[in-house]
Order: structure tokens, then sequence, then C-alpha cells
């Protein structure tokens, strides 16, 4: 493994040991020291490849968004008509790499430190925006235009709001049934 791969795969491990670390202690008691350790490393190992612990937690929260568009992406390329592709984007936000207690509950904890890290809150805006922009896309090839944006808005505070519960420790909220209440907006809208 050449240089560039090795440096590559450590960034990975660390983001990874971000996500694990944000997890079980919180962000607050996530600190450089446990994520090292998590990841195998000693705490000065971080430091060759982010700058500081915040540029770690942007990373890893830059690393987490793209797994959601990403997600985002397969689902609508399987999808064969515009409405399939609308039900794509609401859908692919329960698939098993994202709607797992993990990531929701490290989603959540940077989500809640976004109003006082302009970083975070960039990286928050520009997620609200691409949903917004995704759903907005199809949305408005199958609704009528008065019900369209509404129905974005709506359909973003619920996955919001599953993503929340799923992250609570106890929550039974499956990936089947967060689909069907998530869906369940847009086909009352459709009148179905």
């Amino acid at each position: 493994m050449g240089r560039a791969e090795t440096k590559l795969t450590r960034k990975r491990d660390l983001i990874q040991a971000t996500v694990t670390c944000v997890n079980r202690y919180g962000y607050a008691e996530s600190t450089i020291q446990k994520i090292a350790a998590e990841a195998g490393f000693t705490g000065g190992t971080i430091y060759r490849h982010f700058k500081n612990k915040t540029d770690l937690f942007e990373a890893t929260m830059r690393q987490l968004l793209n797994l959601v568009l990403k997600e985002e992406s397969a689902a609508i390329a399987s999808a064969d008509s515009d409405i399939d592709r609308l039900r794509a984007v609401i859908t692919s936000k329960f698939s098993p790499a994202l709607f797992n207690s993990e990531f929701c509950t490290v989603w959540l904890h940077f989500w809640a430190n976004a109003h006082s890290d302009p970083k975070f809150a960039r990286i928050e805006r520009l997620s609200d925006k691409l949903l917004q922009r995704s759903l907005n896309r199809y949305a408005g090839k199958v609704l009528p235009p008065a019900d369209s944006a509404a129905f974005s808005t709506e359909a973003a505070l619920i996955i919001d709001g599953l993503w929340v519960e799923h992250a609570q420790k106890r929550s039974e909220l499956t990936s089947h049934v967060a689909k069907e209440v998530a869906l369940g907006s847009l086909e009352a809208r459709l009148g179905r």
C-alpha cells in the first residue's frame, strides 16, 4: 500500500472511530484520545490527518452526508417513473446503511451542535437543501403545483422526526414502519 493509500485508510479509520465514539460517549465526551484509541492509534496520529477535533468531526459529518447522497442516488437509479423516483428519495432515508441506531444517533449529535458550529451548520443547511431539491424535483412532476412544495416540506419534517425517534436508545421503530409512515403522506396527497 502506497503512502497516499495509507493516509486515506487512516483517515477513514479515524472517521469510523469518531462515529463509534460519538455513538458510545456522545459528542462532548468523544475526545481525541478516545477516538485515537478506538482507531488503534495514538492521539498525535489524528493531528497528522486533521487540524483539530472540529476538523475531524466536520470530515465525519461530510462522510455521513455523502453516504446519504449515495443511498439516495442508488435508489433513484433503480426507479422507473417520477412517482417511483419520489418514493425512492423518501425510502432511501430508511435504508439499512442509514436507518440504524448508530447512524441516526451520530447524525442527531452533529445536528444538535450545528447551532453553535458554523461548519456543522453549513453542512446541515446543505443536507436540508439537497433533500428539498430532490423532493421538489419529483414532487413537482407528480403533484399539483400547490401541493408539491408543501409536500416536500412535510416529507422532510417526517423524515427528520423518524430519524430522531430512531436515535433514541430504546426505539423499536423499524425501517419498514418508518417507510410506511413517510410514504403515507405522499399516498394521501395522491388520493390512494
